[in-house]
């Protein structure tokens, strides 16, 4: 039996929503194999990734350990914006991610708040940006012209950084989107000064997934590339590709994607509904170490999905009621050829929830 709840902000909202599965872990892998946080926030940066590459990756393993969702508060977007919370939830793009959404009341939206953790921001980045102070806090803020968006940046280090965007729903919002944000980050301060972690029980369910590298999942596939190496692309994303220098080639054909496999942690919809019975070119479901998964062809290549946690299912409030999220490893390849070959060794490496 799964435990079905909403995503809540539980030190804020009250209502303390602990996940009970009615299974054991069945957990036999190796913490440091599968590239785990320690308990003490250290994180090791995988073999597989050269040199050049190690103080991203060292930086998004840093990051990926903050809930991303606990940087939210819906009381203080609520009078922020003076309208009520909608829903709080993970991103289909990544576990970095999290939206708010606020409204007036059914079919009427008003304010959605997209926060992002680690996502890029430079010196460069910077310049474009106005510099200012919230909460004792130094942010750069990026106004619309419209009035209807804004974005607040809080630096976590020289390359990275905290980023939360307003977009109004309306064509005349009450106020403007950086009213708003600035109000909305001002709030946030205290928590934004020490950023609360995933575990931390500042929202709930926890989501597990994140406690695992995901450039260790990647690495199981390092032999299947000549001079393979990985990469980080975010706190939640990996990349495993071919060293060696290719030869320029003609445009790929249709559905074709890059000649790599990328590993992503996200929330997403049960990934059997992508299936479409009768229809050869869509999804369909294979099993993999025991464990369910679904190849989905794409224009650029083949995505796999496997559910890492099936007994903990997240309630969407704007959704059918069965249209529950689940925590996802989603694995990107060329082709669906390679696909069951990849995930086996994905899923042998990181072992079961």
């Amino acid at each position: 039996m799964a435990l079905r709840q909403r995503f809540t902000p539980v030190a804020l909202l009250g209502a303390v929503l602990m996940a009970t599965a009615c299974t054991g872990s069945g957990n036999d892998r190796d913490p440091a194999d599968a590239g785990e946080t320690r308990q003490d926030g250290e994180y090791q940066v995988n073999a597989g990734v050269p040199e050049q590459y190690r103080a991203k990756a060292l930086a998004d393993g840093k990051h990926r350990a903050i809930d991303a969702c606990g940087l939210h508060d819906p009381d203080a977007a609520q009078k922020a914006t003076g309208d009520r919370g909608d829903e709080i939830l993970p991103s289909t793009s990544g576990l970095q991610e999290c939206t708010l959404r606020l409204h007036q009341g059914e079919f009427k939206s008003t304010w959605t708040l997209y926060l992002e953790v680690g996502t890029a921001y430079d010196a460069g980045s910077r310049k474009n940006d106005a510099p200012e102070q919230l909460g004792g806090m130094d942010v750069f803020v990026s106004e619309g012209e419209d009035g209807k968006r804004c974005e607040i940046s809080k630096p976590l280090d020289d390359k990275h950084a905290v980023q939360v965007r307003a977009s109004a729903s309306n064509d005349t919002p009450a106020k403007p989107a950086c009213q708003v944000l600035r109000e909305y980050v001002t709030a946030l301060a205290p928590v934004w000064k020490n950023m609360p972690k995933h575990g931390g029980g500042r929202t709930a369910p926890e989501l597990t997934l994140v406690k695992l590298d995901p450039c260790a999942a990647a690495a199981a596939t390092l032999d299947m590339f000549e001079e393979g190496f990985l990469k980080t692309s975010g706190p939640m994303a990996c990349t495993a590709r071919s060293a060696k220098v290719m030869p320029p080639q003609q445009k790929p054909a249709k559905g074709v994607g890059q000649p790599e496999v990328s590993v992503t942690w996200i929330m997403a919809s049960d990934p059997a509904k992508l299936i479409r019975p009768g229809d050869n070119n869509t999804a369909r479901e294979i099993t993999v170490e025991g464990r369910k998964a679904v190849l989905s062809p794409g224009s650029y290549g083949c995505s796999t999905y496997v559910v890492w946690d099936d007994q903990i299912k997240v309630d969407q409030d704007n959704r059918a009621a069965d249209d529950d999220l689940t925590q996802q490893m989603r694995i990107q390849t060329a082709t669906c050829d390679t696909a069951e070959e990849v995930t086996k060794k994905i899923l042998a490496r990181v072992g079961r929830r």
